[in-house]
């Protein structure tokens, strides 16, 4: 099924391929907590209605996993995605929405405080700075609304 150039799912499909960078992850704000490399692909599922992007990374020399799916829903005009991976979101799934950006587009999702306090907010950012070049940052933010930046993957295509 072809897009158009300028719909979201053209954007989705100039993700496709096998990307490797640096991985960054910080608990405070302004204190680094890890820098490691990650691999990963993004695949494009459904007929080019959604992207898959599977990750492997590490944190403090273990081993990390990740599943980020994400589309636009044309229906209700937004981007939706989900997150699991093997640290931050534990056994849940985190579900967002959001809308489109320059060069790319961010969403919104919520998690519960370990803590039994209230949810706090999850926002990631997929920029498509060229053709061979992608970051994935995202943000943590209180519940009184303070946003810092969490992790950002700095991801290079890698040519066949």
């Amino acid at each position: 099924m072809p897009h158009k150039p300028s719909t979201p799912h053209h954007f989705l499909a100039q993700l496709a391929g096998n990307w490797t960078g640096a991985s960054k992850l910080w608990f405070e704000p302004d204190n680094l907590a890890n820098n490691a490399p990650i691999v990963g692909s993004v695949q494009i599922i459904l007929d080019g209605r959604f992207a898959l992007f599977l990750y492997q990374s590490s944190i403090q020399g273990e081993a990390q996993h990740g599943m980020f799916t994400f589309g636009f829903n044309t229906n209700a005009n937004q981007f939706e995605a989900s997150w699991v991976d093997s640290f931050h979101t534990n056994d849940s799934i985190m579900f967002c929405t959001g809308a489109e950006i320059e060069n790319g587009f961010q969403v919104l999702g919520n998690y519960p405080d370990p803590n039994d306090g209230p949810d706090w907010s999850w926002r990631t950012e997929v920029k498509l700075i060229d053709a061979n070049h992608l970051i994935v940052s995202a943000y943590n933010i209180t519940p009184e609304g303070q946003e810092a930046k969490a992790v950002e993957a700095t991801l290079t295509r890698i040519k066949k």
